[in-house]
């Protein structure tokens, strides 16, 4: 049995050690399990029910699927009348009672640990994989969702390595990507993630981390990468260069998809230049603007105007834009409410009306800005915008649920 916890998760080496355990144990019951989700979270249940069966659950469903095993394994000693560990009742329940596993092996654990590894491992390279990388980063977004720790994303690709291949040869290249993958390992810290994203491109989780501090890290990375000389079949090929782009979550993006298409239009524009480090900007807004499903309802409180009705279409973690049933002069300070009844979520803030404009059907769209203050702050917006928003192509990101403001 092997937990996919990742390396800087909240939990505890004894919460590990446990979970590790846990496969072979006889005496946990359903109350030793909610005691541990409730100080570590339901994703738990996820992570137990994985490394039992290498099933994939949301929480919710494997914290029901688990308790059903930990009450079959009590029908089990009963009926028996000896011990049974939660691996076995795991086995029976999903061939018995409910049968999702329909042709399952045998398989020694240190050899499924070592496929698995393989599975997540690039075979040049030795880093990790797109496809580690792909359940990595939405673990990073939980994080921030959970523990509100911001993480910073680097993508990284070399410079002119079609003309290294055409005049060194391929296997000259592979020692080139071996020699960065080398130098990336060995610069990152113990939790940073670093992937081999796909031919020459690579990509860096930085885990708790600023743009300063990520910024730090590239330069350190560019730095190294600038002063190595590749060296195959006895010959000196000299140096080889790299462009990096700098995304941060949430400040640049809320989601998968948004921080890799910042990082991504980044390190774009460094490759324009060559070898040097980019940080993404968007010249437009400091923040992404998420197009709600469904107009928000608000209640704008000013001191000098009143209280004014508005309906909120989209949201950013610096500003709204609303339509509202009376125009309010920029620059005008304001107080509004942000609040979602279904999760428990009020998020009062102080904003200042930036732009207004009158519409076809004589209401007013007024553009506001705010500033959250704190990374709780940041938090609430997330929560409250996760069922309301749709990304800039219309497609939904989460699940719609009610919300009022």
């Amino acid at each position: 049995m092997c937990i996919r916890m990742g390396s800087h998760d909240a939990d505890s080496p004894h919460l590990k050690a446990l979970l590790l355990r846990a496969a072979t144990d006889c005496a946990m019951t359903a109350q030793h399990w909610e005691a541990l989700a409730q100080e570590h979270g339901q994703e738990l249940y996820a992570e137990a029910l994985h490394a039992l069966t290498r099933l994939e659950m949301p929480p919710q469903d494997a914290r029901e699927c688990l308790l059903a095993i930990v009450s079959h394994q009590g029908e089990l000693r009963a009926a028996l009348k000896r011990n049974i560990t939660l691996l076995t009742a795991a086995c029976d329940y999903f061939a018995q009672v409910r049968p999702l596993l329909h042709d399952p092996i045998l398989v020694e654990v240190r050899l499924l640990q070592h496929k698995e590894e393989c599975a997540y491992r690039d075979e040049l390279t030795g880093l990790f994989n797109r496809r580690s990388f792909n359940q990595e980063l939405p673990r990073e977004i939980e994080r921030f969702r959970r523990f509100g720790q911001p993480f910073s994303l680097l993508m990284l690709d070399l410079d002119n390595f079609k003309d290294f291949n055409d005049t060194h040869g391929h296997s000259a290249g592979d020692q080139a990507l071996q020699d960065v993958a080398r130098i990336l390992q060995n610069t990152v810290r113990l939790y940073d993630r670093t992937v081999r994203y796909g031919g020459e491109e690579f990509a860096i989780i930085l885990p708790q981390s600023s743009a300063k501090e990520a910024g730090a890290m590239a330069e350190r990375i560019r730095e190294a990468v600038s002063r190595h000389q590749v060296l195959y079949d006895g010959q000196n090929l000299g140096p080889t260069t790299i462009s990096i782009g700098l995304a941060c979550f949430p400040k640049d993006a809320l989601d998968m998809a948004g921080i890799v298409q910042c990082a991504d239009k980044a390190m774009y524009q460094a490759k324009a230049e060559r070898n040097c480090v980019r940080v993404y900007q968007d010249a437009n807004r400091s923040h992404p603007r998420y197009v709600l499903s469904a107009p928000l309802p608000l209640r704008i409180l000013s001191r000098k105007h009143g209280t004014v009705q508005a309906s909120a279409l989209d949201l950013s973690l610096g500003g709204l834009s609303c339509n509202a049933d009376a125009a309010l002069p920029t620059s005008t300070q304001l107080h509004l409410v942000l609040t979602d009844a279904a999760r428990s979520i009020r998020l009062p803030l102080l904003a200042q009306v930036r732009r207004v404009r009158q519409t076809a059907t004589n209401t007013f769209q007024m553009g506001l800005s705010f500033q959250l203050e704190n990374v709780e702050d940041q938090m609430k917006l997330m929560a409250l915008l996760e069922g309301r928003s749709l990304d800039d192509d219309s497609s939904a990101l989460h699940r719609p649920h009610a919300a009022t403001a």
